[in-house]
């Protein structure tokens, strides 16, 4: 429709500029014209693009306006009309508005009227209930005062105070002990501690008098634990390879008070001591249907210790095993207990509380001297209590191996006795630890059986040497063929578990004096070498015993090495002697002699000596070659070793041989000599001759009569 429109427009304009459609006076014509004009003027120039046209466009497409003449002319009026017509509607809504506003108007005086009437009521209310009012109030803020003050008191009823079932549940001796005691226990503990909150603050009556009362609650609770403990160690059943749970489980609770838990362990070990001592008693004399009695080896005094060892270290086995878990499986909880203890009996950190703590605590070497802190190691406090039950054991056990030691009266049974004392505590070390009272009674035991036996070899090393007089044949004394017997027995029962200062100290009590005495009977002695055969003898019955022992312990090959190198000195001092003997009754050594100290004489002069004595020299040398050898076989015949001996004469023999040969050389430089000083003498070389026709054996002539 907006482009019929502007079409007819475009028409009308076209037509009615060029030719006015009706004729008449200028004036008029003109003034329409000009109007006419600038109305198009106005309605061409607006455009399309407006949004006033747009809207007014839109418009009338919207009232479906038929674009023809007719309409186009009344467009103005009708629009016109339309809008007379909205405004008398208007008009009437605003006539009813305010119809209505004038009854609002009514209702609003009315309402201010009613109001002011409620005013002055309330007013008068206000006045004769403000005093109640105020009481409300007051009694409103202590009502809540007081509901603050009920939960607040409720609270703390129900953190600090415990009801009286639970009381008697924790110090009642009727009510068992059960998870109930310990629940309220630990519940008891929490309110004491929670105590000291309380007396942080001014008033301090309140939390002193609930400390006051919970500590005797607490006092209460751990005296029951302390005495129903008591009770189940006096039924405690250790055959029981699980000991109850709940005793665990009290001792850990009981840690907390190191006096109730020591007395506790006290008591248990009293008992388990008069227990023990009557099972070991009744295992020594075979009563209450024992297999065999122990006494009945008293005569075998090693086989009877052993079997008291050994039922003690039964007996140890079984208590660490059956009191094992009470420690060991909860260490830590006890250890936290007693930790825990320094609040409730800090006099247990000091003095007589280390005296004490010997049971169940080790000392940290930080601490000082008069107090230091507890710490419990589970094993020690075991191995303790073991020791302690079996205090009274080790009594009878200490008396009756110390009268089987010094009944026995053999030396080499007391030392076996010493051997297994020692590997029963290397036992009892690694079962209880070396610190414990048992491995130190051991350790006892042994120290005493050695000091015993050094002091039995003693008597018998005295009453042996009495007669110390070597016999005429030269053998070993016998008092040290029985000191050797006795201590190749001894080092082979010892085995290779020997050290060297054990072997030192054995090799002390028991030969040491027996060689003083054989090296002071061999000085006794006056001939030099029947004295060094004597020593010879004996110093080899030392070395084949320690020889013979030397594969099984190990440590002898110190005093062997000592032995051999002694034997080898003496056999040289008796090759010695006995090359000395040699030359001495062979005539050689004189004439060697002779010619010594006539070694500053003339040739000649030397020679007219040889030439008087040689023949004599020669004979006495002969008589020797023809029974030397036997001699000094005969010389040796004492000697036990005769291997020894034919090596002793075999090199006697040779060094005699070396001598003659120096002999047989000096003879030919005084032949050499003698002849060079008689120049042209004829009879020079005859006199070289008549020197070897005196004395005619050769060194090797010698050696083949003496081989």
């Amino acid at each position: 429709m907006a482009a019929t429109y502007f079409t007819s427009l475009d028409g009308l304009s076209s037509s009615g500029l060029d030719s006015p459609s009706t004729p008449g006076a200028d004036g008029v014509s003109s003034r329409r014209v000009n109007a006419l004009s600038t109305k198009l003027t106005s309605v061409l120039s607006s455009s399309f693009t407006d949004y006033e046209i747009r809207d007014a466009l839109r418009l009338l497409d919207e009232r479906a306006v038929q674009n023809d003449e007719e309409t186009r002319r009344n467009l103005k009026l009708d629009a016109q009309k339309e809008v007379i017509d909205c405004d008398a509607r208007i008009v009437d809504d605003f006539g009813k508005v305010a119809e209505q506003l004038r009854r609002v108007g009514a209702m609003l005086t009315t309402l201010n009227a009613t109001c002011a009437v409620m005013r002055e009521h309330i007013q008068a209310a206000r006045q004769e209930s403000a005093p109640v009012l105020e009481e409300a109030t007051t009694l409103m803020s202590r009502k809540e005062e007081a509901e603050t003050k009920q939960a607040l008191l409720d609270a703390f009823s129900t953190h600090f105070l415990i009801p009286t079932p639970d009381l008697n549940i924790l110090t009642s001796s009727v009510e068992p002990l059960d998870d109930r005691f310990f629940a309220i226990l630990a519940r008891v503990k929490q309110i004491h501690r929670d105590c000291e909150i309380l007396l942080g603050y001014e008033n301090q009556r309140l939390g002193l008098e609930l400390m006051e009362q919970t500590t005797r609650n607490l006092d209460a609770g751990f005296m029951k634990l302390y005495n129903w403990i008591q009770r189940e160690f006096k039924g405690l059943d250790l055959e029981d390879p699980h000991i109850s749970g709940a005793i665990r489980r009290a001792l850990r609770v009981l840690s907390e008070r190191p006096t109730l838990f020591q007395n506790c362990l006290d008591f248990f070990a009293e008992a388990r001591q008069s227990t023990l001592a009557e099972s070991f008693h009744a295992a020594l004399t075979g009563s209450a249907g024992a297999a065999k009695a122990i006494e009945f080896s008293t005569h075998e005094p090693l086989r009877y210790v052993g079997d008291m060892l050994a039922w003690v270290h039964s007996a140890a086995v079984s208590e660490k095993e059956a009191l094992e878990g009470l420690f060991v499986s909860d260490a830590d909880e006890i250890a936290k207990g007693l930790s825990a203890s320094k609040a409730s009996e800090p006099w247990a950190r000091i003095g007589g509380g280390q005296r004490r703590a010997s049971v169940s605590s080790t000392t940290s070497s930080s601490a000082t001297e008069t107090e230091q802190d507890v710490v419990f190691d589970g094993r020690k406090a075991l191995a303790d209590l073991v020791s302690r039950d079996l205090a009274s054991v080790c009594e009878i056990l200490q008396s009756r191996i110390d009268i089987s030691v010094r009944n026995s009266g053999d030396p080499v049974l007391m030392f076996k006795t010493v051997n297994l004392l020692d590997f029963y505590r290397g036992i009892f070390d690694k079962l209880l630890g070396s610190d414990s009272s048992l491995s130190k009674l051991i350790q006892g035991l042994q120290a005493s059986s050695l000091t015993r036996f050094e002091a039995t070899m003693q008597e018998e090393t005295v009453a042996a040497t009495v007669d110390s007089t070597p016999s005429p044949d030269l053998t070993p004394p016998v008092f040290l063929a029985m000191a050797l017997s006795q201590f190749s027995e001894v080092a082979r029962a010892r085995g290779p578990q020997m050290t060297q200062a054990e072997l030192e100290r054995l090799f002390g009590a028991m030969l040491t004096g027996i060689l003083t005495a054989c090296t002071e009977s061999a000085a006794e002695i006056p001939d030099v070498h029947r004295s060094t055969v004597y020593k010879i003898n004996y110093m080899t019955a030392l070395r084949t015993t320690l020889a013979a022992i030397s594969a099984q312990v190990h440590v002898v090959q110190t005093p062997l090495g000592k032995a051999g190198e002694e034997i080898q000195s003496l056999r040289d001092n008796l090759v010695e002697i006995l090359g000395t003997t040699l030359l001495e009754d062979s005539g050689v050594r004189d004439l060697m002699q002779e010619l010594d100290t006539r070694r500053s004489h003339d040739a000649q002069t030397r020679r007219r000596w040889l030439e008087s004595n040689l023949d004599e020299a020669a004979q006495r040398l002969d008589q020797f070659l023809s029974s030397s050898v036997m001699d000094a076989q005969e010389s040796l015949k004492n000697l036990l070793d005769r291997t020894l001996a034919k090596d002793i004469v075999a090199e006697a023999v040779e060094r005699f041989c070396s001598e003659f040969d120096e002999l047989e050389s000096m003879l030919e430089m005084v032949d050499a000599e003698s002849g060079t000083v008689a120049g042209g003498d004829d009879n020079a070389i005859d006199h070289v001759g008549a020197l070897r026709e005196l004395y005619p054996r050769t060194g090797a002539e010698v050696r083949a009569l003496l081989s």
